[in-house]
């Protein structure tokens, strides 16, 4: 989507980049929210089961939620750190006007990037939360 942006020669105005300042700067603190979520479910100790095979179920269910607990971590650490890097960019073109065709390019990258990377956290998030719920039920 970029290459197409630049080669049509697409320019931002100021206010995308205002509108995008204000995107990913609220993006960032719900992305460090999902975290402390990820933090809680993660501490939450579980009783093991007396016996054995449903021990070993257990023992591969808990191993499963670190696993994508891990995962997630990752994705969301990811995002966020894209989530800077598109705030200052933005930024930095918001206030020194910047209005060039290649950074309009890189701006519709980057939200082509986080639209792709979040589509990824939500599914994880949701099914490590669905696995939650189901687990609480029981």
């Amino acid at each position: 989507m970029g290459i197409v942006a630049f080669y049509l020669r697409v320019e931002l105005g100021r206010d995308s980049y205002n509108a995008s300042i204000t995107f990913f700067g609220i993006f960032i603190a719900l992305l460090l929210n999902i975290q402390m979520a990820m933090f809680s479910i993660y501490q939450r100790k579980t009783d093991a089961p007396q016996d054995d095979v449903m021990n070993i179920i257990h023992d591969e269910q808990v191993e499963l939620r670190r696993q994508l607990l891990e995962e997630l971590n990752s994705n969301a650490s990811y995002l966020i750190l894209v989530c800077c890097v598109a705030l200052v960019m933005c930024l930095s073109s918001y206030v020194f006007e910047i209005e060039w065709v290649l950074m309009s390019a890189l701006t519709i990258v980057i939200y082509s990037h986080f639209l792709l990377t979040m589509l990824m956290v939500v599914k994880r998030t949701h099914a490590l939360f669905q696995r939650e719920y189901v687990r609480d039920v029981s």
